[in-house]
């Protein structure tokens, strides 16, 4: 079996959480930038977990596989995409 590790929003073969161009940041800037709580019900790049709902807080959010997958511990760590 062989898959993608989620949360690549930019779409630039790199998990990044913190930082320039990080894949973190476009999910708030979707669901309004200045209001973290919002929802909005879509498929769409910043749906890092492919759930048909963009989240940036709260339960079952697209930035907290971000931060797993590149180590959870590290915010600043980053993980290179490999592809099959």
């Amino acid at each position: 079996m062989q898959v993608l590790w989620s949360g690549n929003i930019v779409h630039d073969q790199m998990l990044k959480y913190a930082g320039s161009h990080n894949d973190r940041d476009p999910i708030l800037v979707r669901v309004g930038g200045f209001t973290p709580n919002n929802t909005e019900v879509l498929y769409c790049n910043e749906d890092g977990n492919l759930d048909g709902v963009v989240k940036y807080a709260g339960v079952r959010n697209d930035r907290d596989p971000i931060l797993v997958n590149i180590g959870g511990i590290t915010p600043n760590n980053t993980r290179q995409e490999q592809l099959p």
